[in-house]
């Protein structure tokens, strides 16, 4: 994919002169393509650090954030708390004798993780190492991921950026949600927006491939039953088509709004676990046909959890009318009261859904 291969380009890029700027929407996949398919891709020549920045509210946190993944990306042995420690040579003298030792104080034990947690304030970081199973020298790629969630100085977090990049010559990769990132941007001063054209020197925006990511997730996670495995392989195409099209329509009112839909993967997933209650319920009352009702529910859920977008800005402000303009694939007529209620409030009411359920046995 194209993103893929901008990112790619960087990270082999010598010596770039700032980090790079990974953009899109709410829950389109940043992560899981940092985290998947840049890893795989670069997984012979660079390690990838990734550092979630949301709710980070002060630098010491966020630089031990760093130090700490950094030490876990190098060193799986002390990520996963094994014990052997011929697994700790990481190729730099000081660097192997401060993680013998953290190896052989485990923070769990009183004084001991105090003492170990004290050797890693001394562990200094450096961009490039040799890889702890392949004994290769790779660049490290650090990505400072949800930047738009943290609730850092926005001046000052792009100057750390810099020093990261610049002065301490990581690749650096910042990830964040567009719409965010411009507000935050553009609700401060002219120094922050310059301070960002420094540190930031690069920009892609993702366009992720939708339709392998959702028949990656329906095929690769673990569903609830493998009935219900296979219910969700049978209507994949029609899924994909819900989540994946790009169609976008006018309200058709007098002064026209365009109606877009938004791609939440985090939405499409939390649906397709909900959606097992509904169909638990209709398959022991013995129902066939449940696509409709899947369908319906699929539209409704993304609207509600996810939003739409409304002249291009994401709204959760919809209509039954304006869903079935965006989705044809949406009745009203298949989502019951009861779901209704519990995708917008969660509270699950049995009893109700059950009765409407027997009425809708009786139209059937």
């Amino acid at each position: 994919m194209a993103t893929l291969d901008e990112l790619v380009f960087y990270c082999r890029s010598e010596n770039p002169i700032g980090a790079m700027f990974l953009l899109g929407d709410s829950g389109c996949g940043k992560t899981y393509l940092v985290e998947n398919e840049l890893q795989e891709a670069l997984q012979d020549t660079h390690i990838i650090v990734r550092v979630s920045l949301f709710g980070i509210n002060s630098f010491e946190a966020l630089h031990k954030a760093v130090k700490d993944k950094w030490v876990s990306a190098l060193v799986p042995s002390y990520s996963n708390q094994e014990h052997q420690a011929e697994k700790m040579v990481i190729g730099k003298n000081f660097i192997n004798a401060v993680n013998a030792v953290l190896r052989a104080f485990s923070p769990t034990i009183g004084y001991l993780g105090d003492a170990a947690s004290n050797i890693m304030n001394d562990v200094i970081i450096l961009p490039v190492v040799e890889d702890v199973h392949s004994k290769k020298t790779k660049k490290v790629v650090l990505v400072f991921d949800d930047v738009d969630c943290t609730m850092l100085n926005p001046l000052e977090l792009m100057g750390t950026i810099n020093d990261y990049c610049e002065n301490r010559n990581f690749l650096t990769i910042v990830v964040g949600n567009k719409e965010n990132i411009a507000e935050l941007i553009n609700q401060n001063t002219a120094l922050v927006r310059t301070a960002k054209e420094k540190a930031i020197a690069y920009m892609v925006h993702i366009h992720p491939e939708f339709e392998k990511i959702v028949r990656s997730l329906i095929a690769g996670k673990k569903w609830q039953s493998m009935e219900y495995a296979a219910f969700l392989r049978r209507h994949e195409e029609t899924i994909i088509k819900i989540f994946a099209s790009d169609n976008a329509v006018t309200t058709g009112a007098g002064d026209d709004v365009v109606l877009g839909k938004c791609h939440n993967l985090r939405c499409l997933t939390t649906a397709l676990e909900g959606f097992f209650r509904v169909y638990y319920h209709m398959t022991e009352a013995g129902m066939k046909d449940l696509a409709p009702y899947l369908h319906s529910f699929l539209v409704f859920y993304l609207a509600e959890r996810g939003g739409i977008l409304r002249n291009g800005r994401t709204s959760y402000i919809h209509t039954d009318e304006e869903l079935g303009r965006l989705y044809p694939e949406f009745s009203p007529a298949y989502l019951m009261d009861s779901v209704r209620v519990w995708i917008c409030e969660g509270y699950w009411n049995t009893e109700r859904f059950l009765e409407e359920l027997s009425h809708a046995r009786e139209r059937v």
